[in-house]
Formats: structure tokens, C-alpha cells, sequence
């Protein structure tokens, strides 16, 4: 595509091919590429906050919680609009998130609570979408499975509305605590010799990790291990400053994704492997990589 058939495509001028080919695939790569820099993003606060570089999105439980709302929606609203679906999304994730949140902060906030807290809520609720799919269509699975596998197929403007709208909304957020997320990444008593305000910063960014994860389920639907080797890659390239692995972070984010996208719809195609597949075959090897060297290091 040249840049003048892109100008045509946009005025509403272009031909019948350009205008096809555009209307298809420009969604579909703006999805893989702000889903993929959302959840990378969302992995970075994650694990300076937990201070654990094998933490995830998905220990908030904000995936599970997003999955279970929208799916819920879509089995029993059929053909359900994107919006409602956000809605119904962003309230399962708002909802576990607090409960996991609230869980995790009796006597103040610890860390590792708050890992095994959302571990365990993300199993319980991944067992509730189970159960909904089977009780509620178990004739008409493939929809929500489908969903659930994280796909970028038949995505339009108005899906990728809400993660945009997040990332706008987290990402100078983001870069101004950067500071902060040095330091919450230290330990529990140099924030506060800091005077960094420990209770409130860490909800303030909790909160916008939900957000991010919460807007790209809506987008893609469930991908697996973007949040986690998104962060710890850019770390190894550019070091543990926030000021320079938040940016590093969202870009190899939404390069995952994107290459995950692309290798799903031409290696078998016609057929299509799912985004989250794709991420998911990526990732589980760097992830089990992570584990061995942290044991090394242990030892």
C-alpha cells in the first residue's frame, strides 16, 4: 500500500481493493498493536509494584474478571454490541480486582498476599466462565471460546475505541510516576523514607494496570504472557529504569502480539490460529526459561 492509496482510503476516495484490503486488516493490526503495548504496560506496574518479575495482569484477576463479564454478556445477550460487552467487562474486572485488592490489604498491602491472592481468584473465576459457557450455551461454545483464545478476526474501529482511550488516559500517568515505580520496586521502607505516599500510589497504579487490561480484553479478548515477557524482555535490553522500560515495554508488546497475529493468519491459512495462541506458544518458552534461571539464582 502506498501512502497515497491510505490518503484515498481515508477520504472515502479509494478504490474497491484498497478500500476492502483496508477495511479489513487496519482494525485487526491496530488491535494486535494497542492490545499487545496495553498488556505490556499493564505487566510493567504490575511487577514494579509486586516487585516479583514473574507477575502478570492476570494475578489482579482483572483478566479472569473482564473474561467472565464479556462472556457472560455474549452468551446471554446474543449479538450484543461492543459497548455493552466493554461495560459488562470492565465491571467483572473492576469487581475482582477489588475483591483481590481488598483481600490483600488487611493490615496494609503485602506483595506476596497479594500474588496469592490473585492467583487463587483467577483460577476461581476462570472455573465460573467454565461453568456459564457449560450451563448457560453449551451448544454454542465455540463463540465464547473462540473469544476467550484471544482473536484479532473481524475487528473493527469501534472495538479498539476503549483500549486507545486507556492508553491515552495510563500512558502519561505511567511516565510521570516513573520515579515512584523505581522506587516501589525496591523494597517496602524506601518509598516511605522517600515520602512516596506507599497505600495511595499503589492503587492509583493497581488501578490503571486494571484499566489497561481491562480495555484490551475488550479489544482481543484473553492473551497469555504478553504482560509478562513484554516487561522482563525490556528490562534486559535497556535496564530497570521506568523512564526507559515503560516505552521499550509497550513497543515489544505490541510487536509480540503483532507477529503472533501475522503468523496465525498465514501459516495454516485459510484457517487461523488465535492471537492468544500464538502469544501463548511464544511466550510459555521464555516464561519456563524465566523459572529455570530464577531457580539457578536461588541455589
Amino acid at each position: 500500500m502506498l501512502l497515497g492509496d491510505v490518503a484515498n482510503w481515508w477520504g472515502g476516495v479509494a478504490g474497491r481493493q484498497v478500500t476492502f484490503v483496508l477495511d479489513q486488516r487496519l482494525p485487526r493490526v491496530l488491535a494486535a498493536l494497542l492490545a499487545g503495548a496495553a498488556l505490556a504496560l499493564a505487566g510493567a506496574i504490575v511487577q514494579a509494584v509486586c516487585r516479583n518479575p514473574l507477575a502478570e495482569p492476570g494475578l489482579l484477576g482483572v483478566t479472569s474478571g473482564a473474561g467472565l463479564g464479556a462472556v457472560s454478556m455474549i452468551l446471554l445477550v446474543p449479538g450484543v454490541g461492543i459497548w455493552p460487552m466493554s461495560a459488562a467487562a470492565a465491571v467483572g474486572a473492576f469487581a475482582v480486582f477489588g475483591l483481590v485488592y481488598g483481600l490483600s490489604y488487611r493490615g496494609g498491602l503485602s506483595s506476596d498476599r497479594l500474588v496469592l491472592i490473585g492467583i487463587g481468584a483467577q483460577a476461581g473465576v476462570t472455573a465460573l466462565i467454565t461453568l456459564v459457557i457449560v450451563v448457560v450455551a453449551p451448544w454454542d461454545a465455540n463463540l465464547a471460546l473462540t473469544w476467550l483464545s484471544g482473536s484479532t478476526y473481524g475487528r473493527s474501529l469501534a472495538q479498539v475505541a476503549p483500549v486507545a482511550i486507556a492508553l491515552l488516559l495510563v500512558t502519561p500517568l505511567a511516565t510521570g510516576l516513573r520515579r515512584d515505580l523505581d522506587v516501589l520496586a525496591l523494597d517496602e521502607d524506601t518509598p516511605r523514607v522517600l515520602g512516596v505516599p506507599l497505600d495511595r500510589t499503589r492503587l492509583l497504579l493497581l488501578s490503571a494496570a486494571a484499566l489497561l487490561t481491562a480495555a484490551a480484553v475488550c479489544a482481543v479478548g484473553v492473551l497469555a504472557f504478553v504482560g509478562l515477557v513484554a516487561p522482563h524482555a525490556a528490562r534486559a535490553l535497556v535496564g530497570a529504569r521506568h523512564g526507559r522500560v515503560v516505552p521499550v515495554a509497550m513497543l515489544l508488546g505490541a510487536l509480540l502480539v503483532s507477529v503472533a497475529d501475522t503468523l496465525g493468519r498465514t501459516i495454516i491459512a485459510p484457517d487461523q490460529i488465535p492471537a492468544g495462541l500464538g502469544t501463548a506458544l511464544l511466550g510459555a518458552p521464555y516464561f519456563v526459561y524465566l523459572l529455570w534461571r530464577s531457580r539457578g539464582r536461588g541455589a
